[in-house]
């Protein structure tokens, strides 16, 4: 598999090694390449190579299913991969874009500190907000705020959010959050042979192997395939879009007492359905529980992991309770921070993410850090969960067992890093004409919040084209059960 892009193609041929994929299997065409935004980072070919390596895995699962090698062509452009990366701001209802919910965020932007040091603060959720704003003892406000924190060294008002469990980050360049004690946890697990290993696919039990139903006429390559989505923002829930758009069954399942930002949830509910159910009562839990033992094969989630754990839906408990029923089950876990380190249970967000791991201050060049222009982290996460679900989802066929696949921003975020930098004579690049934006854009009349348009497939499939089969519809409309 060759793309003609030198940079897509290693970085490729690595994340298909890293899930066992015979790279052979797609034809594939990658037209394009950076820059396609105004950053020196390798956003477009990052996300490319992370749908490149999808779509070697649906083709791969439909060879399966069919029991023969099918006439399959993907092309993915560059372009459309990087605004991919921005999709939720092409989102428009009734021809008009979707607001969020407070139009100001004075709690979620970055700051300077005493030492001359930035931070950037998340206060998304009103109880992440009251929690920074009780710390800095300030109100809701812009100037209240930046007068706050610039009486705090970056590094202590960091310490204090996080012991607290609020979100703070304070900005470094790519070296030196390698050598801080998260980085250097992170990447000592993640790096390879030059590489960055952007998901990790791990057994976590034995079984005998699980094959593919064989698909019926009309069928897509993941039909019958179970997925629940116990997700929030932007990386989570694109995985589970992205699964959804070749027929897997997607229910996304919200906690009644939780926070939500309406506008992510329109756009990455294509083809789920959306239930909810309170995981706190014992009735929350069975629910659950039912879903899982009447033929769920997925269960993705981006909440701190010690939540679920808790309730007791640890990764281990449901593959031992599944393989005592002969299945395999696959748990993807995705967080901010990574699966390892100290601050492996901190709740963060794509902008901390990008301010800790140095993307936000190469991005600011000579001036002060500033963030990318799209949100690669999220989006990109999002793809990577989805292709170690496939790639898991194919060992399961094979060799049976259950899966534990793991992503977290921070590692996109190096991964990113690891593809270069693109040369500061080549930016900014020349504008995205309209007319690429246009035709990517769907149209739909009768979706479950009235007439949308929103951005559609950056994965061409010649055979199996790329197609939600439900509308995104509003939080809770649906029943905790999976569709006939």
């Amino acid at each position: 598999m060759k793309s003609g892009n030198t940079n897509i193609d290693k970085q490729l041929e690595f994340l298909l090694r890293l899930g066992k994929i015979d790279p052979e299997t797609a034809h594939l065409k990658i037209t394009g390449q950076d820059p396609v935004t105004d950053s020196p980072w390798h956003i477009g070919e990052a996300s490319a190579a992370a749908l490149a390596a999808i779509s070697s895995c649906v083709s791969g699962i439909w060879d399966i299913r069919k029991g023969s090698k099918q006439k399959q062509e993907v092309n993915i452009n560059v372009a459309e991969a990087a605004l991919s990366t921005y999709r939720c701001h092409y989102m428009k209802q009734n021809g008009y874009a979707v607001p969020l919910p407070d139009i100001d965020y004075p709690t979620v932007g970055l700051y300077p500190t005493q030492n001359n040091k930035f931070v950037f603060i998340n206060g998304g959720y009103p109880a992440l907000r009251r929690g920074i704003l009780r710390i800095l003892n300030c109100p809701d406000d812009p100037d209240a705020i930046a007068s706050s924190l610039s009486k705090w060294k970056a590094e202590d008002i960091e310490k204090e959010m996080q012991s607290k469990g609020y979100c703070c980050a304070m900005c470094r360049s790519p070296e030196e959050w390698i050598q801080s004690e998260q980085g250097m946890a992170l990447y000592k697990s993640v790096y390879s042979d030059g590489f960055i290993r952007a998901v990790e696919i791990e057994k976590i039990s034995d079984g005998v192997p699980q094959p593919f139903a064989p698909l019926k006429s009309n069928s897509m390559p993941l039909s019958g395939i179970k997925v629940l989505d116990i997700t929030h923002v932007l990386a989570g829930p694109t995985c589970g879009m992205m699964l959804a758009e070749q027929d897997a069954a997607v229910i996304r399942i919200n906690g009644p007492q939780l926070p939500v930002i309406l506008p992510f949830v329109m756009d990455t509910g294509h083809g789920k359905l959306n239930t909810q159910i309170d995981l706190k009562t014992q009735e929350g839990k069975d629910i659950l529980w039912k879903l899982i033992d009447n033929g769920a094969d997925v269960l993705t989630y981006s909440f701190r992991p010690e939540k679920l754990e808790s309730l007791g839906f640890s990764p281990k408990t449901i593959a031992d309770r599944l393989s005592q029923k002969g299945k395999g089950f696959i748990y993807a876990s995705i967080n901010c921070y990574g699966h390892t380190g100290p601050w492996k249970n901190y709740p963060g967000w794509e902008q901390l993410a990008q301010t800790v791991t140095g993307l936000a201050h190469v991005q600011g060049g000579d001036s002060a850090p500033k963030l990318l222009p799209t949100y690669p982290n999220d989006y990109i996460t999002g793809y990577l969960a989805a292709y170690g679900i496939l790639a898991a989802l194919i060992r399961r066929a094979k060799e049976g067992g259950s899966y534990h696949v793991k992503v977290s921003l921070c590692t996109t975020a190096m991964w990113l890093q690891s593809f270069g930098r693109i040369d500061a004579k080549s930016l900014p690049p020349p504008k995205i004409d309209d007319s690429m934006i246009k035709r990517i854009l769907i149209s739909n009349e009768s979706t479950g919040y009235g007439a949308m348009s929103y951005f559609g497939h950056p994965i061409k499939y010649s055979a199996t084209k790329a197609h939600w089969n439900r509308p995104t519809v509003p939080i809770g409309l649906n029943k905790p059960e999976w569709p006939d």
